[in-house]
C-alpha cells in the first residue's frame, strides 16, 4: 500500500500506506512486526501543513505470488497507526489533529491487506482501511526494494478524510479551514 501523499488530518491513510508496506515484508514462519514512518500533509485556506507518526507492519509470510524482496509472497498483512502519537511542526497544530482523529475514542487507524499484485520494483496492494470506525477498500502502489536484511518500501496515496468520517478543523472563527483532501506518504525497511 505504498503511496505518496501529504495528508495533515487523515493519519488512517498513512496507516492504510503502512499496511500495504507490511504486506510486501514476509517473513519465513509467522508474522513479523517493522516500523514504518508516515507523513500526513494537506492544505487549509490560509497554509499548508505537515504532520508524521511512526506505526508499525505486521507481515505474515506465505505461499503467494512473490514479489520483490519477498521469494515466497505474502500470506497477511496489517499496519497499525497509533492516533496519539502524531506529530505536528506546533502544539496548536497537534490538539487540533487530536480534536479532528479523536484518539480516545479511535485509538489506531489500520490497514489490512487483502491483495497484492507484483510488478517490476513494486506491487499494488489492496486492502481495508480503517479510520474512526469507518472501514473502506483501498489499493496504492508500493515500491520494493531489497536492501540488506530486508526490505524498503515506500509509497504515497491521497485521500478525502470526510469519507472516513473525519471533520476537518475550522478555526479563527472560520477564517483557517483545513480542506478535506490529503496525501499519505511512508517509508521504512521491513524486515522478514
Amino acid at each position: 500500500m505504498v503511496v505518496a501523499f501529504r495528508t495533515r488530518l487523515m493519519p488512517g491513510f498513512v496507516t492504510a500506506v503502512a499496511a500495504g508496506l507490511a504486506l510486501l515484508a514476509g517473513s519465513p514462519a509467522a508474522a513479523q512486526q517493522s516500523t514504518v514512518d508516515f507523513t500526513v500533509s494537506g492544505t487549509s485556506t490560509v497554509r499548508g501543513w505537515t504532520c508524521s507518526v511512526s506505526g508499525t507492519a505486521a507481515v505474515t509470510p506465505g505461499s503467494s505470488a512473490p514479489a520483490p524482496g519477498f521469494a515466497d509472497g505474502v500470506q497477511s498483512a496489517t499496519l497499525t497507526v497509533p492516533v496519539a502519537d502524531f506529530e505536528c511542526p506546533d502544539e496548536t497544530m497537534t490538539e487540533h489533529l487530536m480534536e479532528a482523529m479523536k484518539p480516545a475514542e479511535f485509538a489506531e487507524i489500520t490497514f489490512q491487506l487483502d491483495s497484492y499484485d507484483a510488478s517490476g520494483q513494486g506491487a499494488e496492494a489492496s486492502g481495508a482501511l480503517t479510520i474512526q470506525g469507518v472501514t473502506m477498500p483501498v489499493s496504492f502502489p508500493l515500491s520494493l526494494t531489497p536492501s540488506g536484511a530486508g526490505v524498503e518500501i515506500a509509497g504515497e496515496v491521497g485521500l478525502d478524510m470526510t469519507e472516513y468520517g473525519v471533520e476537518p478543523p475550522v478555526v479563527l472563527l472560520g477564517l483557517l479551514r483545513v480542506r478535506p483532501e490529503i496525501r499519505i506518504q511512508f517509508e521504512g525497511l521491513v524486515v522478514p
